[in-house]
């Protein structure tokens, strides 16, 4: 009963996020247990007010999810609900087709923006979620299993397009795709020392680093820069090759699959030494031969 409970009420808070009201959602969910019903049944079965039901009966019936099935007394059918999902995603689709284009009539006057912030945790795993959906080629994470835990589906679906992933953490990860580097430390033997945080780098060219504290005023900034973008690839080199000392793991060719394109540092650091011995050789002082 409670997991029926808590199913409506997923149920509820995804359809206000879709539009619709409180009421509508209740409304339906209480026609769909039991129909066809009259509109006092079913304020009755809702909670929804006597006075409101027949207002959002209108509604949802202009709106096709309930259909008016006898009058006299008026008794209501629901849509089913493979019927109602495809009828919701075919609106949006066709909304959001729609102001994509008056965006890109729109995108000449407004600055390309390449680095932005984020408030609250809510916006935060909205914004891993739709970058990891957005990947095509790579994925690397450092998170902690809390997030992970979220991330498990959109890391599926990623790794069913054929996309490298790979998720470094200090706590211990559950199961999700592709590689993953963990020490297994219970999170809240390290909550007391550190807060929750992500870096997430998608495809070598997109970056997320902040905090991923559940709380309105978390923080977190999402970046195309160059600059910033190799800031967050340079922390995850540094965790996955810690790891592997710590834990005598190869991990050379993540790394190396992550710093390709960045500057050869090896090779620099081996010409400039080089350098510096040509320099430093012909620098010093030509002994003359003594005379017989």
């Amino acid at each position: 009963m409670a997991a029926q409970i808590e199913l409506e009420e997923r149920v509820v808070v995804t359809m206000k996020q879709l539009g619709f009201t409180a009421s509508d959602a209740r409304t339906y969910l209480s026609l769909l247990k039991n129909h066809p019903a009259t509109g006092y049944e079913l304020a009755a079965a809702s909670g929804v007010p006597r006075s409101a039901i027949y207002t959002v009966l209108n509604r949802l019936e202009s709106k096709g999810l309930i259909t008016l099935t006898q009058r006299k007394p008026s008794r209501y059918q629901p849509l089913a609900p493979e019927h109602l999902f495809n009828l919701i995603q075919s609106r949006f689709k066709k909304s959001l087709d729609e102001l994509k284009t008056s965006l890109d009539g729109l995108s000449h006057q407004a600055p390309k923006v390449l680095t932005w912030t984020l408030q609250g945790y809510g916006a935060l795993m909205d914004q891993v979620n739709s970058m990891i959906a957005q990947a095509t080629r790579s994925i690397h994470l450092s998170l902690w299993r809390r997030e992970a835990v979220q991330l498990s589906k959109v890391l599926q679906k990623a790794a069913s397009k054929g996309i490298e992933i790979t998720s470094f953490s200090f706590t211990e990860l559950p199961d999700i795709p592709g590689e993953k580097l963990c020490y297994g430390i219970e999170e809240q033997d390290l909550e007391p020392y550190w807060p929750h945080r992500i870096i997430l780098v998608v495809d070598r060219s997109r970056a997320l680093m902040g905090g991923a504290e559940d709380s309105r005023v978390n923080h977190a900034v999402v970046s195309e820069e160059v600059t910033l973008v190799e800031m967050a690839i340079s922390n995850l080199v540094m965790d996955i090759t810690l790891y592997g000392s710590r834990t005598g793991t190869d991990t050379s060719d993540i790394v190396l699959g992550l710093t390709e394109y960045l500057a050869p540092l090896d090779e620099l650091l081996e010409k400039s030494a080089k350098k510096h011995q040509e320099k430093s050789r012909r620098q010093q002082p030509v002994k003359k031969k003594q005379e017989k």
